[in-house]
């Protein structure tokens, strides 16, 4: 029999506060790891992925604070360039193409943006 179970919800901030093309970073345990999540509006929708990218375990924003490319349609891992649709986090670079990025469970509801995931037992 299936165990029906309600990822606990970690509110991030405001509907309001995050503006199509911006993100905010959040620390995070994430399948019992410390690990840091990028929270991010895109075309209206919310998402999060952990912040490493496919290709070296190297934060997307290690090299230059920011993430989005020059175009604001990609994500971009500022230390080799391998570039993610913000969509699904899959990258649409020759050398990684296919491999996606760790999401994490977002929601948003009641004006406010957050974390709903089984596998984050915190948020920071």
């Amino acid at each position: 029999m299936a165990e029906d179970r309600v990822a606990a919800k970690f509110a991030v901030c405001p509907s309001g506060a995050l503006a199509n093309g911006q993100y905010r970073k959040l620390a995070l345990v994430f399948e019992g790891r410390e690990e840091e999540c990028l929270l991010l509006r895109f075309d209206g929708q919310v998402y999060a992925y952990l912040n490493r990218c496919v290709h070296m375990p190297r934060r997307l924003d290690g090299e230059v604070a920011e993430i989005f490319d020059e175009t604001g349609r990609y994500l971009r891992c500022s230390m080799h360039g391998i570039v993610y649709t913000p969509q699904s986090g899959t990258s649409v670079s020759a050398m990684c193409e296919g491999e996606q990025l760790r999401a994490v469970t977002v929601y948003e509801e009641d004006g406010t943006v957050g974390l709903a995931d089984f596998r984050v037992s915190a948020c920071r």
